[in-house]
């Protein structure tokens, strides 16, 4: 079966990257293992093709312009770019090669201009109504605006499957469709860890680990409220944040950090984006992470902790309950709640080491269902159906 893949971003492996790009990497090389050939089409700076072990890899230059002051019509402009320039090169794609199926992902509404007869799905890799309902990055009537151009996009394609149950629940209401859960794949592509960051910054030190973007919708005004408190009730901790910063109400989360860390603002650490090789000895090596989202997709950052059998606290209602069993395989806080979060945070603290690794355990087991010869079957069944649906539709209107 040859899919293709079309996404609005797939940098060059060993880059820093999102949780959507390391799905379409995981799930293409699980592809591959399981007889198929996937092609991701992806939009960049600059046209491209290139091989990544294997996976053929095109990239279409899309600008990006910030012309108007309004979030909304700079993402709208953007959007109808993307889409127009990524569909246009899927008409290309077609007279060169045999494509069985195509999945879209939900960002930037891309499949909007597909007009093509080749069946297709689509991934809610977010949506915006959920993602962004704190309008803490993007104004009420910005978020409106995206979810609207999500579900349109949709009406394109034959299926829709979503990893998280919520978003699935939430976009398959409002558009009225059934949305299939199919959890992310998981697998560790790292052969050797790269330790230079770790010891130049983290080594011999106790620490609590933060990683993802860092804007509100991943909770790091929640975690800025209680900062100055734990860092100061427990003086052997340091606080670290790994992730690019984004900008909340026009302020820098590195500089509120900063101020609500007060005096103890000197156990704080900050860098921007690891790639995997640097990032995944500062998951292994924390005494816990924290991940308090409003909001999330299924975890990325969750699964990764949880492989590493860290101690995790995620949000309760945001997806991570999928994947934590409270006080089993993690921890679970109340979205939002500063105190309860602390209270987590505590609780981990006070936690023996052979509890810790007790429920470090249990999280590696529940990550391993997420191994992709187990998950990625589920996803060519669903390709396999389309297909077929498609098909056979397609002779009803011929006999007609």
């Amino acid at each position: 079966m040859n899919i293709l893949f079309v996404s609005t971003d797939y940098p060059k492996r060993g880059r820093p990257t999102t949780g959507f790009p390391n799905y379409l990497y995981r799930v293409s090389l699980a592809l591959v293992q399981l007889g198929h050939k996937p092609i991701i089409l992806a939009a960049g700076e600059w046209d491209d093709y290139r091989v990544e072990q294997g996976i053929e890899i095109w990239t279409v230059g899309v600008r990006i312009y910030r012309n108007y002051k309004s979030p909304a019509w700079n993402y709208v402009l953007y959007a109808l770019r993307t889409g127009y320039s990524l569909n246009s090169k899927i008409k290309d794609l077609l007279k060169q090669t045999d494509i069985d199926i195509i999945q879209f992902t939900s960002l930037y509404g891309i499949a909007l201009f597909y007009h093509e007869n080749v069946p297709s799905v689509l991934r809610l890799s977010s949506y915006a109504r959920t993602a962004f309902s704190s309008y803490q990055t993007y104004s009420p009537t910005t978020v409106k605006l995206i979810a609207f151009i999500e579900k349109l996009s949709s009406k394109k394609c034959n299926a829709i499957f979503s990893p998280s149950k919520n978003n699935a629940i939430a976009f398959g209401n409002d558009c009225h469709r059934s949305v299939k859960v199919i959890e992310s794949p998981f697998l560790n592509d790292v052969e050797e860890y790269d330790y230079e960051y770790f010891d130049s910054y983290l080594k011999e030190k106790k620490y609590v680990l933060f990683f993802g973007t860092l804007y509100a919708e991943k909770g790091i005004l929640v975690i800025a409220e209680i900062l100055g408190k734990f860092l100061e009730d427990n003086p052997d901790y340091f606080f670290v944040f790994i992730g690019n910063a984004g900008s909340i109400c026009g302020q820098s989360p590195i500089q509120i950090l900063h101020e609500k860390a007060g005096k103890n603002a000197d156990r704080i650490i900050i860098s921007n984006a690891l790639g995997h090789r640097q990032l995944y000895p500062v998951i292994r090596n924390a005494d816990f992470v924290v991940l308090p989202s409003l909001m999330e997709n299924l975890s990325n950052a969750c699964i990764e902790a949880m492989f590493f059998e860290r101690v995790v606290i995620g949000t309760d209602g945001a997806s991570f309950e999928q994947l934590i069993v409270h006080g089993k395989n993690g921890l679970l806080c109340r979205i939002g709640d500063a105190q309860d979060l602390l209270d987590k945070m505590q609780t981990a603290v006070s936690m023996s080491e052979a509890d810790k690794l007790k429920m470090g355990k249990w999280a590696k087991r529940r990550i391993d269902k997420l191994k992709p010869e187990k998950v990625v079957v589920k996803l060519v069944q669903l390709y396999t159906y389309v297909i077929e649906n498609h098909k056979y539709r397609k002779n009803c209107i011929r006999k007609a």
